[in-house]
């Protein structure tokens, strides 16, 4: 038996087989016999092979996993790292060893950005290039796990394509030597809920002799080779773990949730697909508080026709039946770049042209989602909402391009509020829209000055910090009696944020399927009253860790 330990990425404990994925090496020979203009033929042609061969994968998927085979695709069609390999095939490299090494110098440049996120980017090149390689040298497609039983996948990484199509009836677990929690590895695993470990040293050598595995995706222990005793633990740990969400579910209840004074809290999910959908009504979700529609834009050479975005709407509106959808109009720009739209240098994207500010320069696009917004939205309640709206003409403009769609008259008209500008101006927004749903990712980074995806500002963009807070507040004081309010950040996933939201004055919250159970569960046991007077003395705290504290305590007042 041997304990390792790594960073626990995806919850839940699990026991298996070994399954050792070691993708097979190859050598790249050092010339090309042709002339250069051959080679950067032939490298063109590679990387549009896998570009397509991604798109294609992420047309069957949904999600973060649609997005990220997408992104995949963006980096395949990346025209810098084509013209760095091409400059390389000039001065007489092979076209294998050109793009590897045109690959390398990018994916060094992000491991010492000093961004955890853009850092955790760097393997995604690699791999983008390794498998544009192999086509250039005529050796098969590196292959994906392919168990036969089930099993722990141990592998020194895993391409976000190996991820994404593991079978999940015989995966039970994934081990690897390499990456991070905001790795694509980790953000897969989490979205397909296989238990996960990522980051774990000198894991390959030690799995090479053992045929057993067990792991804590909660706490990052891994064990080759258990004993009988740390399998019955581990055995205990996931038994616990089911017991905890079955008695989460009955908590929960079904249909409305609603406060022991009978107070109506919408509980939403925040989704990007039909897939997405049927797990989020599975969980209790009331209706659909944001429908993520950039996906079908991302990795296109063309945008998506209005049938196409029809097709998917329609799936989403058969799922839902009375219940409410909301769209949020494509969210394109800044980190989510489309290759049918000119880049535009930027010194800083997540303060540029994104959002509703790209729709304004771009309306055709927001037109033509619209109107196929507007051909679905009689068929049952709909709601449709901007992003990255900063002022009032931002809301005046939004309203009227909705009505220039027929929109049908019951639809409702809302904004996102995650800008600053806009929590500031909230008394104002009344005359132009029915709602707003504050985004609290976005809204703390504007807040803060702090990049969200920075590990290193976790601290900083803390939800329960109190100017976070009083942000939400002032919106609800200028919205109030005016339009309903609700939120689609992260922060709604914790019960004891929600439950400070809601006394706010916040009606909606809306999330991720898996947090659905525990927050309509912590909902049903307080009143709106005992919510206000937690709220209350947030608002006036000097930290977040003492707003954490009793929005903890009000939570474990009530169970």
């Amino acid at each position: 038996m041997r304990s390792l330990r790594g960073l626990p990425v995806s919850p839940g404990a699990v026991d298996a087989a070994v399954y050792l994925y070691l993708p097979d090496s190859y050598e790249v020979p050092a010339a090309w016999p042709d002339p250069p203009e051959k080679a950067v033929a032939e490298l063109v042609a590679a990387l549009d092979e896998v570009a397509a061969s991604f798109t294609a994968s992420a047309t069957n998927a949904t999600g973060d996993v649609a997005d990220i085979l997408r992104a995949q695709a963006a980096i395949a069609a990346d025209p810098a790292l084509r013209r760095a390999a091409e400059a390389a095939i000039h001065a007489g490299s092979h076209p294998a060893r050109a793009l590897l090494a045109a690959g390398d110098t990018f994916a060094a440049t992000l491991e010492q950005s000093g961004n955890d996120y853009l850092s955790a980017r760097a393997p995604d090149v690699r791999h983008i290039c390794d498998a544009a390689a192999r086509r250039l040298v005529g050796i098969s497609a590196r292959q994906p796990p392919r168990p036969t039983s089930p099993c722990v996948i141990v592998a020194a990484d895993l391409m976000p394509a190996d991820t994404a199509t593991l079978p999940t009836d015989l995966v039970c677990g994934i081990v690897t030597a390499h990456g991070s929690r905001t790795s694509h590895t980790s953000v897969i695993a989490r979205s397909l809920g296989i238990p996960a470990v990522v980051g774990v040293p000198g894991l390959l050598k030690l799995a090479e002799s053992a045929t057993h595995i067990a792991l804590d995706g909660s706490t990052g222990e891994v064990v080759l080779d258990p004993d009988a005793a740390t399998r019955a633990r581990i055995t205990r740990t996931r038994q616990q773990r089911q017991q905890q969400l079955e008695r989460l579910r009955e908590a929960a209840g079904t249909g409305r949730t609603t406060t022991v004074d009978g107070t109506h809290i919408e509980v939403a999910a925040n989704v990007s697909g039909a897939e997405e959908l049927a797990h989020a009504l599975d969980q209790g979700a009331e209706a659909v508080g944001l429908l993520r529609t950039e996906l079908l834009y991302r990795g296109r050479r063309e945008p998506p026709s209005a049938d196409e975005q029809v097709q998917m709407l329609r799936s989403l509106r058969e799922l839902l039946g009375e219940r409410r959808l909301l769209v949020r109009t494509f969210d394109i720009g800044a980190d989510k770049q489309v290759p049918f739209l000119p880049v535009r240098p930027e010194r800083n994207p997540e303060l540029g042209l994104r959002g509703l500010r790209l729709a304004r320069t771009h309306p055709d696009l927001l037109d033509t989602q619209l109107r196929a917004i507007a051909s679905v939205a009689a068929t049952g309640p709909t709601a449709v909402m901007a992003p990255m709206v900063a002022t009032l003409d931002d809301a005046r403009w939004f309203r009227s391009r909705v009505e220039a769609a027929a929109m049908p008259a019951h639809v409702e008209v809302g904004v996102m509020v995650e800008v600053p500008a806009l929590a500031l101006t909230a008394d104002q927004l009344s005359p132009y829209v029915d709602f707003v749903s504050i985004g609290t990712n976005d809204l703390g980074q504007y807040l803060f000055a702090a990049d969200r995806r920075d590990e290193a500002m976790a601290e900083l963009l803390d939800p329960f910090a109190p100017a976070l807070l009083r942000a939400v507040a002032s919106v609800c004081r200028g919205m109030a009696g005016e339009a309903w309010i609700g939120i689609c950040g992260e922060a709604a996933s914790d019960p004891a944020w929600a439950l400070l939201a809601v006394g706010l004055g916040v009606t909606e919250l809306s999330m991720q399927a898996v947090a659905i159970p525990e927050v309509r569960a912590a909902l049903r046991t307080v009143t709106v009253e005992a919510c206000r007077a937690a709220a209350t003395r947030a608002l006036a705290c000097a930290s977040a860790v003492e707003a954490r504290e009793i929005g903890t305590s009000l939570v474990k007042e009530t169970t």
